[in-house]
């Protein structure tokens, strides 16, 4: 693993530089997103200038992809004024508006002059756009008809001969029928109705009935203590409330007496085994032996040092953070 040195920094507050910085020291400010510098050398290690090195956006590549986020503004029109022509050209505002002034909008556009357009094909019904073609080939194709009355209306009556008589007549259109007919008293035996026998001999009695196959009824709802059937389904719930979702491991009396160890004591051994532990609270305060403790875990006289004052002699240490402070 790599060592981590960490630079002098500003997490919140006003962006730009800070106020001093050693020579050749770095900060960096989270406000800004930007990387300084301390230059020059005022004879005492205080840079005389800080300068900015980076940043976020601090350069573009001359190569490869790269995304450019917010709005940037050029100091000279791309092209110097020219209006663009090739493909990789940017292309000026005023030169869009120019171009999309001479089109018109797909929504309800409003056409000048003698606007064309293809001539569908004759007896097409769909919503392309007719031309004056299509209607007049529309109109050709109607002729000059032959609804002549010597021929459709013989008697003169104003009414096309083959509608006089017609092949049904509809329900609705019969006139004078009565709205209801009464039925009329009559019996049958038991014999003359069809399946009547056959489908009272597949019923149940209502006293002591005998089920075959796989009778089914409603399941009651969970709790329901009365004489209602109980189905597969009201007992299986019954049985899962009752083991209410224990593992299949312990949904026995039997399991959860060897889970338990078969010990009717149980809590009083638990007990007893706690009392040999440390308290959490007391943060190992109530160890018996510190020093062997220290050993033990491979800790040396540095566990005894002050974070402040740490004093190291000799050995290598990795992975080290050195931090700058803020600014």
């Amino acid at each position: 693993m790599a060592n981590t040195i960490q630079l002098k920094r500003r997490v919140s507050g006003v962006a730009g530089a800070p106020a001093s910085l050693k020579s050749g020291e770095l900060a960096h400010n989270e406000v800004d997103d930007t990387l300084y510098v301390g230059k020059g050398d005022d004879g005492s290690g205080n840079a005389t200038s800080i300068v900015s090195v980076a940043g976020s956006g601090g350069f573009l590549a001359l190569v490869g992809n790269q995304t450019v986020g917010g709005a940037k503004t050029f100091s000279l029109v791309p092209k110097s004024g020219q209006d663009a022509s090739g493909g990789t050209e940017l292309v000026r505002k005023s030169q869009v508006d120019s171009l999309l002034s001479a089109k018109a909008p797909l929504t309800s556009p409003s056409f000048t002059g003698s606007p064309t357009a293809p001539t569908a094909v004759t007896g097409t019904n769909s919503t392309q756009i007719a031309t004056t073609a299509f209607v007049n080939q529309a109109i050709v194709g109607f002729g000059a008809g032959d609804m002549a009355r010597t021929t459709y209306d013989t008697d003169n009556d104003g009414k096309v001969d083959a509608a006089e008589v017609a092949d049904a007549a509809p329900w609705a259109g019969i006139t004078g029928k009565p709205t209801s007919f009464a039925p009329s008293s009559h019996s049958h035996a038991m014999g003359q109705i069809t399946g009547l026998q056959s489908a009272l001999n597949g019923k149940s009695a209502l006293t002591s009935p005998a089920f075959t196959g796989t009778p089914t009824a409603p399941t009651a709802s969970t709790g329901t203590n009365t004489t209602q059937i109980a189905t597969t389904g009201f007992v299986a719930a019954a049985i899962g409330a009752l083991i209410d979702a224990a593992p299949g491991a312990m949904n026995t009396l039997n399991e959860l007496a060897a889970a338990l160890g078969d010990d009717p004591s149980f809590a009083t051994t638990v007990t007893n085994a706690l009392a040999g532990k440390l308290a959490a609270a007391s943060n190992l305060s109530d160890l018996p032996n510190k020093a062997t403790s220290r050993s033990n875990l491979g800790l040396g006289s540095m566990a005894l040092q002050n974070s402040g004052s740490v004093a190291i002699t000799g050995g290598s240490i990795t992975g080290i953070a050195l931090d700058g402070g803020t600014f």
